[in-house]
């Protein structure tokens, strides 16, 4: 078997840049291994031998922008406290990187009208671990009002990066700056850690008994 060309791109590569492509063209749940394999070129062999189904090289593609540094660092700036940082700068510096913008546009591809309910919550989680790390806070022990705000907080930011297109440019850039979207959501998620439990046992589980008659039915 010849080897493959130094230049030449990993099969996973071809096979995740199809899908891409195809997800710009159609919704993800019409995307079959017929059409990544007439896309990037290579046959159903080739396919099967990385990944069983569509849904394996959806989440492998999707990987690639969870390790992307630029995303995380946009991520991470969304919630530093305003003072901190210069937000007009910090967003018009990030359009000018090339790998960015097409992490960014490929976002905008999970979340908008080609997307899927799971591939957005997939995004919407890697959003909250994020912020939950930044921010100290164990998924786990959350209360009630906590996840409240998050799940605000990361609904919204998953609907500005839906219209990537439209706001990741230089007029967009500036925008958002000009905006208080920045400091309203560095303030949501900072004020998390501050949002505490202070619900007495008794309160915190309802009962019935008062609205039940002994026999269990409806006095």
């Amino acid at each position: 078997m010849a080897r493959p060309k130094a230049a030449e791109q990993p099969a996973t590569i071809k096979m995740q840049n199809a899908f891409w492509e195809l997800l710009e063209e159609k919704p993800y749940a019409k995307i079959t291994v017929s059409d990544v394999t007439r896309v990037s070129e290579l046959n159903r062999t080739a396919f099967y031998y990385h990944y069983t189904n569509i849904t394996e090289l959806a989440d492998d593609a999707i990987a690639s922008i969870y390790q992307d540094q630029d995303i995380i660092g946009y991520v991470t700036r969304l919630i530093r406290q305003p003072d901190d940082i210069d937000f007009r700068n910090e967003y018009t510096r990030f359009i000018d990187i090339p790998r960015y913008l097409t992490s960014a546009h490929r976002i905008s591809l999970i979340t908008g009208p080609h997307g899927s309910t799971s591939l957005s919550k997939q995004l919407r989680e890697f959003v909250i671990d994020i912020w939950l790390d930044l921010i100290g806070l164990d998924r786990q022990n959350l209360n009630p009002g906590q996840r409240l705000v998050l799940e605000f907080a990361s609904n919204g930011v998953l609907g500005v990066l839906s219209n990537a297109t439209a706001i990741f440019n230089a007029d967009g850039a500036q925008w958002i700056a000009r905006t208080r979207l920045p400091e309203t959501v560095s303030h949501l998620i900072n004020s998390i850690p501050d949002i505490i439990d202070d619900v007495t046992p008794d309160q915190a589980t309802p009962t019935l008994e008062p609205y039940l008659s002994p026999n269990g039915r409806n006095a």
